[in-house]
């Protein structure tokens, strides 16, 4: 265990400094001026979030499940490669780094998935291949918005792998499941379209993460936890309003296709699916999965729904900049997104204080009891 957690900090590391360029570049692509480190520093924001802190942080929690020390690597290289990228390192050396950290990630699926082989593990799969696919574009020289499709693909299936697993509990049919593996199929082929007729391949994404979004608001059991307390309701409302963003992403993706030349269009489309979709699953999730990562609970507390309500209502405005726009409310829409961002680690890092604190603060309690009887 003692060596496992050596490996795992170094992991976190680069995750957070992944997420601290990220933001950073995000912006400076928004306008805002902060200085630009190398040439390729702003071209790296997508490679940064995507790899350097979710493949990273979504490769540590399942080495840490899985307990084998060898699939560590997959965490340290996306990191790794995400900041080489964003460092101005030699694209061919920090791509190199991304594709080995994502097939380390897709074998520590194919595991999973050889141990219980289900619809849902092979989504996660199939997502895996997704990434290592995008990034293996990237090494070969394709542009960016040619990666973006699988990248996106990676995390909107592996998200909805995991709603799916716990469909159980709602026993859901068989025809009802392979309606998921009809989806998921379209997805793929919608990735495949892009490379080679990128609008109509971004029109049929969008039809997929519609569907998708649909299937999902209808047999998640997200429902059942609205009306309990806590973080139960905590998380059923980050899933149920990041379906919400799925299906608005999707529905842009339907309406305009990959609209790569046209900035704000692109920006509402991204946005809505990277930050309304996938930020508030990770929001949603990160007070369940961080207790696995550092190997202690973590108390729920209500100050968590600031960020998440901040990150919803700038994403709105941002989007609805873009779709009227508007530069400058998409500029100050942009810089909130960032502050929810920053105001939930923050809070994650207070409530990991607190709960160190806690049995501190309890020993030097003095027991009234010992006074009055």
């Amino acid at each position: 265990m003692g060596e496992r957690s050596r490996l795992r900090f170094p992991a976190m590391l680069l995750g957070m400094l992944s997420l601290a360029l990220g933001l950073w570049a995000g912006l400076a692509r928004l306008g805002w001026g902060v200085y630009v480190p190398t040439g390729s520093f702003l071209e790296a924001h997508g490679a940064l979030m995507v790899n350097g802190v979710l493949a990273t942080l979504i490769g540590l929690e399942r080495a840490v499940a899985l307990e084998r020390r060898s699939l560590f690597g997959a965490p340290l290289l996306t990191g790794a490669g995400a900041l080489a990228w964003a460092l101005g390192f030699p694209a061919v050396f920090a791509s190199g780094l991304l594709v080995a950290g994502s097939t380390l990630l897709l074998v520590m699926f194919l595991i999973i998935l050889s141990r219980q082989r289900a619809l849902h593990t092979l989504t996660q799969s199939v997502g895996a291949v997704c990434l290592l696919v995008g990034n293996a574009l990237g090494l070969a020289g394709f542009d960016i918005p040619y990666l973006l499709p699988w990248w996106g693909s990676f995390l909107v299936l592996l998200i909805a792998a995991e709603r799916l697993e716990l469909t159980r509990v709602f026993r859901v049919s068989a025809s009802r499941r392979a309606l998921f593996a009809a989806f998921l199929a379209l997805d793929l082929l919608a990735c495949g379209v892009a490379l080679r007729w990128f609008v109509l391949g971004g029109m049929l994404l969008g039809v997929a993460w519609v569907l998708l979004a649909a299937w999902l608001v209808v047999h998640d059991v997200a429902w059942r936890n609205l009306g309990r307390r806590g973080l139960p309701r905590f998380t059923a409302v980050g899933l149920l309003t990041g379906y919400v963003w799925l299906g608005l992403g999707g529905a842009l993706l339907l309406l305009y296709g990959g609209v790569a030349s046209q900035d704000l269009l692109y920006d509402a489309q991204l946005h809505a699916v990277f930050l309304g979709f996938v930020l508030s699953m990770v929001f949603a999730h990160a007070p369940i999965i961080l207790p696995a990562v550092l190997g202690k609970p973590l108390t729920f507390r209500l100050a968590l729904y600031v960020p998440l309500a901040v990150l919803h209502a700038s994403l709105a405005l941002r989007v609805g900049a873009d779709l009227a726009g508007s530069y400058l409310v998409r500029e100050w829409a942009g810089l909130f997104n960032v502050l929810a961002i920053v105001l939930f680690g923050l809070t994650l890092l207070a409530t990991v204080a607190l709960d160190s604190f806690a049995p501190m603060r309890r020993a030097l309690s003095v027991d009234s009891s010992v006074f009055y009887p």
